[in-house]
C-alpha cells in the first residue's frame, strides 16, 4: 500500500475565507507561503489488509481506487492529513482513505497512519469525495481520539509559523501539541461525564434571600449610584487607547487591533491584564503569555483573588497534568489561558485578546526547530482568529517599534502624571559624586552606593542587580570606551587570547591594524565583568542585615520569602517582587552590562534595569535607585530620562546604517563544516542577499562545525524564507551527510 503521494495546497477560495490573512504581516512582513515540495519517491508500502470477500466493495463501488481490499465509507472517502514530524521534503499533505472504523475523523482530529513503513501520527486537514491524485490510497490506520486538537485557524496559524520561520508544518504541530495521555484523557472524560450529569439534574428554586438590615430596600441602589463612592482609579485608565482596544476585542468585522503598551515602574503588569481580562465579555477567550513561570504564578494568583476562573498551560508541568489541562482548553471549561512560551499555541476557544508580557525576553524564543519567537507565533494567531493583541513591557523594544513604524501596531501613550508618582528617583554616579567623594568614587561599590543601602534598609528590603555570569566579554577602546566593531559587518570583534589579532567571528575578517572610529586611537581591553564577590562584600559591609542571593547557582527566591529589611543580591530576570516593593536599588557594574559581545547589548541592558526598577516605590513613597557607572553613556543617560524616544531613536538611526535588524532580514546557518558550505554553494539565494561566512566556530565544544549569516532587505525577505526552505528540503530529499540548522530572525546572530 502506497499513501497517496501528490500535495494538496489550499485552494484560492479558501484562502480568501481566512479571512485577512494574506494582508497580515507577521513580525512587519507579509506571509509567506512556500510552494509545494517537488514530487519524491514514494515511501515503502504497508502491510496490505486482507481482503474479505463477503463484504461489499465499496471502495470499488465509489471508483476509489486503494492499495488493498479493505471496505472504505460512502460518504467523503477520503482523508487529506498532514503529517507531523517527517522529513522536510515530505512536508506536504497526503491523502489517505477512510474505512468505517475511522469514519468520525474531521478536520483537526488526530490520526494514526502508515507512512515509510512506520506507524505516523497526522492531523486531519479535510474529508472529500474524491482524491486529488490517481494513485492508490492506504488507510487510515485509526482515529486516536475524535477531540479537535488543531482547528483550522490554528492549523493555518501553524502554516503562517511554519513558512514565516523557514521550517516544516509538521515541526510548528509538534511545537502546539502536548503529547497525548491516555489515563489524563480517561480521567478528563470521566470528569467531562460527570460534569455533563451534573448540569443535567434539575435544581430546586433557591429562595429570596433576606435583606440582613431593616432599612429602605432602595436605600442600597442609592448608595450604589452615588457619585462620590466612584470606582476606584485603575492602571488602564491612564492610557485612552486601551478601552477603545478592548471594546472591539473579537469583533468579526473591521481592522483586528493590535497594540504596545510600556508601563511605568509604579504601574503593575498583573493589574492591568487582569483588569483587561474582567472587561471582556465572559463568552470571549483570553491568552496571556508571560517569559518566565514567576510572572504566570503571579498573573495566576490576582485572578485567582478576583475569582477569575483561569487555566495555567506550562512547559514545567508533568506529561498527565499538560495533558489534562489541555483538554479542558479545548472543550472550553474555562476561557482565560496563562503561560509562558509552550502556550502560544493554546486552544483557547473563542479567543478575543492576547496579552504578551515583556516580549524581548529571551526565553520566549523557541530552542526547537523551526525556533519561531512567540512574538511571531501570537501575531499569526491575531491573523487568523481575529484576536486582539497587546504587548505589555517596562521598556520600549526594538522590534515593537519597528512595528509601529511599520503601522502594524499602534502605541498606546499614558496620561501626563508627576515623574515621583509613576516612577521612584533614579541617580547615575555622574563626575560630581565621584569627585566628591575622591578615589572611593570610582570604585564598584562607591560611598554613594552604600549610602542609598543603608537609607534603603531603614525602610524596607533593598534589591541589589548584578550582570548575569558568563557574558562573553566585549572588546573596546581604552581610552573612551568605544566597543570595536568589524568594519565590514558591524559584528563585535574578538580577540584570540590576550594581545593576539582582532577577527570578526561572523565574517571572518581579520583586523590587524584596527584604529578607535571615534579617538582614532590603537589600544584595546576586554571588558571583563567582576561580580561574583558581591554578596559576600555587601554581608561584610553590614553584617548585621539579612542578606539573600537570587539567581545562578543559588536557583530562584519566592516573593514572600524576602524579608523586611533584607538585602536581595539578584541577577537580571532572577529578582523577586516582595508585595510591598523595594524601598531602593542598586543597579551595580552597569558598564559591564552593556560590554556584552552582542549588538543588542544596550537595548537588553536598559530592558533588565527597568524590569528591576518597576519592582521599586515610587519617588513619593520614598523609593530611589543608583546606577554605578559612566553616567556619560547614552543608554544610562535614557534610563535616567522619564520617556525619553532620544536614544531608541539614536538605536534605530545606528542600525539603518550598519545593515543591522530590524531594517534587514537576518539569517544563521550552523552545522558541520562540510554541510554548511555545501548548502551555501547549492541553495538558491535570491538577488541581493549578502553573504558571511562560513566561519569555522570557537570555543572547546565547536568541534568540526561552522557558521555563517546570511541578509536580506526585509522586502525580499519573503524570497529568503522560501528560499531556505526549499534549499533545507532538497538536503533532506538528497539524504546529504551532517548536521544543519538554519534559523531566521536569531537574537544573538551578531
Amino acid at each position: 500500500m502506497r499513501p497517496g503521494g501528490g500535495a494538496q495546497a489550499l485552494s484560492d477560495t479558501a484562502r480568501s475565507a481566512a479571512g485577512e490573512r494574506a494582508e497580515e504581516p507577521a513580525d512587519g512582513q507579509a506571509p509567506l507561503f512556500a510552494a509545494p515540495a517537488a514530487a519524491v519517491p514514494d515511501p515503502s508500502p504497508p502491510a496490505a489488509t486482507p481482503r474479505d470477500p463477503d463484504r461489499p466493495d465499496a471502495a470499488r463501488a465509489s471508483g476509489l481506487r486503494t492499495t488493498a481490499g479493505f471496505e472504505v465509507v460512502e460518504e467523503r472517502p477520503v482523508a487529506s492529513v498532514r503529517l507531523v514530524g517527517v522529513l522536510p521534503h515530505l512536508d506536504r499533505p497526503f491523502e489517505y482513505a477512510v474505512t468505517p472504523a475511522t469514519a468520525a475523523a474531521g478536520p483537526g482530529m488526530r490520526v494514526r497512519v502508515r507512512f515509510s513503513g512506520r506507524d505516523t501520527e497526522g492531523i486531519v486537514l479535510e474529508r472529500r469525495d474524491t482524491p486529488t491524485t490517481d494513485r492508490p490510497l492506504a488507510a487510515l490506520s485509526r482515529l486516536v481520539s475524535d477531540d479537535v486538537v488543531v482547528p483550522p485557524a490554528l492549523m493555518r496559524a501553524c502554516e503562517d509559523v511554519a513558512a514565516r520561520c523557514a521550517g516544516t508544518v509538521g515541526d510548528v504541530l509538534r511545537l502546539a501539541l502536548p503529547p497525548r495521555h491516555a489515563r489524563a484523557e480517561k480521567a478528563d472524560r470521566a470528569a467531562e461525564e460527570k460534569e455533563r450529569a451534573a448540569a443535567e439534574e434539575p435544581t430546586a428554586p433557591e429562595p429570596a434571600a433576606e435583606a440582613e438590615t431593616g432599612g429602605d430596600p432602595g436605600e442600597d441602589a442609592g448608595a450604589a449610584a452615588d457619585p462620590s463612592a466612584a470606582a476606584p482609579p485603575r492602571p488602564g485608565d491612564r492610557y485612552p487607547g486601551l478601552a477603545a482596544l478592548l471594546a472591539r476585542a473579537g469583533r468579526p468585522d473591521g481592522p483586528v487591533p493590535r497594540a504596545t503598551l510600556t508601563l511605568d515602574p509604579a504601574e503593575s503588569w498583573t493589574v492591568l491584564a487582569a483588569d483587561a481580562i474582567e472587561d471582556l465579555d465572559p463568552s470571549r477567550g483570553a491568552l496571556v503569555i508571560a517569559p518566565d513561570q514567576r510572572d504566570v504564578a503571579r498573573m495566576s494568583r490576582l485572578l485567582t483573588a478576583r475569582g477569575v476562573a483561569h487555566e495555567v498551560l506550562a512547559g514545567t508541568e508533568g506529561p498527565e497534568k499538560r495533558y489534562r489541562t489541555f483538554r479542558r482548553i479545548l472543550r472550553g471549561t474555562t476561557r482565560v489561558v496563562l503561560g509562558n512560551r509552550s502556550a502560544a499555541f493554546a486552544p483557547v476557544r473563542d479567543l478575543a485578546l492576547v496579552i504578551c508580557w515583556d516580549e524581548a525576553d529571551d526565553l520566549l524564543v523557541e530552542p526547537r526547530a523551526p525556533y519561531p519567537h512567540t512574538r511571531t507565533v501570537l501575531q499569526c494567531r491575531s491573523a487568523e482568529e481575529r484576536c486582539a493583541l497587546l504587548f505589555l513591557g517596562a521598556s520600549p523594544s526594538i522590534a515593537l517599534h519597528s512595528l509601529v513604524e511599520a503601522g502594524y501596531l499602534a502605541r498606546l501613550d499614558p496620561l501626563p502624571a508627576p515623574v515621583h508618582a509613576v516612577r521612584p528617583r533614579i541617580v547615575a554616579m555622574d563626575q560630581y559624586l565621584r569627585d566628591r567623594e575622591g578615589p572611593s568614587g570610582r570604585s564598584r561599590l562607591p560611598q554613594e552606593a552604600m549610602r542609598v543601602l543603608r537609607r534603603g534598609l531603614e525602610r524596607g528590603p533593598v534589591l541589589v542587580q548584578v550582570p548575569r555570569t558568563g557574558y562573553a566579554p566585549a572588546i573596546a577602546c581604552t581610552f573612551c570606551g568605544t566597543r570595536a566593531r568589524c568594519p565590514q559587518c558591524a559584528a563585535p570583534l574578538s580577540q584570540a587570547g590576550r594581545g593576539g589579532p582582532l577577527h570578526c567571528t561572523v565574517c571572518g575578517r581579520r583586523e590587524d591594524g584596527y584604529r578607535c572610529p571615534e579617538c582614532d586611537r590603537t589600544h584595546v581591553r576586554a571588558m571583563v565583568i567582576g561580580s561574583a564577590r558581591t554578596a559576600e562584600e555587601l554581608h561584610r559591609a553590614l553584617p548585621d542585615a539579612p542578606l539573600k542571593v537570587a539567581g545562578g547557582a543559588h536557583g530562584a527566591l519566592a516573593d514572600e520569602d524576602v524579608p523586611e529589611g533584607a538585602i536581595v543580591v539578584s541577577t537580571p530576570g532572577a529578582e523577586p517582587a516582595p508585595p510591598d516593593r523595594y524601598a531602593a536599588c542598586l543597579l551595580l557594574d552597569a558598564d559591564a552590562a552593556l560590554g556584552r559581545a552582542a549588538f543588542d547589548a544596550d537595548v537588553e541592558a536598559i530592558r533588565r534595569w527597568r524590569n528591576a526598577i518597576a519592582l521599586v516605590r515610587t519617588g513619593d513613597e520614598g523609593g530611589e535607585v543608583l546606577v554605578v557607572g559612566t553616567a556619560t553613556l547614552p543608554a544610562i543617560r535614557d534610563l535616567v530620562a522619564h520617556r525619553s524616544g532620544a536614544f531608541l531613536d539614536r538605536v534605530l538611526a545606528d542600525r539603518r546604517e550598519l545593515d543591522l535588524p530590524p531594517y534587514t532580514r537576518v539569517a544563521e546557518i550552523v552545522g558541520d563544516r562540510d554541510a554548511c558550505r555545501g548548502f551555501l554553494d547549492t541553495v538558491e539565494l535570491p538577488d541581493g542577499t549578502a553573504v558571511f561566512g562560513p566561519v569555522d566556530l570557537e570555543g572547546p565544544d565547536a568541534g568540526d562545525r561552522a557558521r555563517a549569516v546570511v541578509r536580506i532587505d526585509p522586502a525580499r525577505s519573503r524570497d529568503l524564507a522560501a528560499a531556505l526552505r526549499a534549499g533545507v528540503a532538497a538536503r533532506s530529499a538528497r539524504k546529504a551527510r551532517g548536521s544543519l540548522r538554519v534559523r531566521l530572525d536569531p537574537p544573538d546572530v551578531f
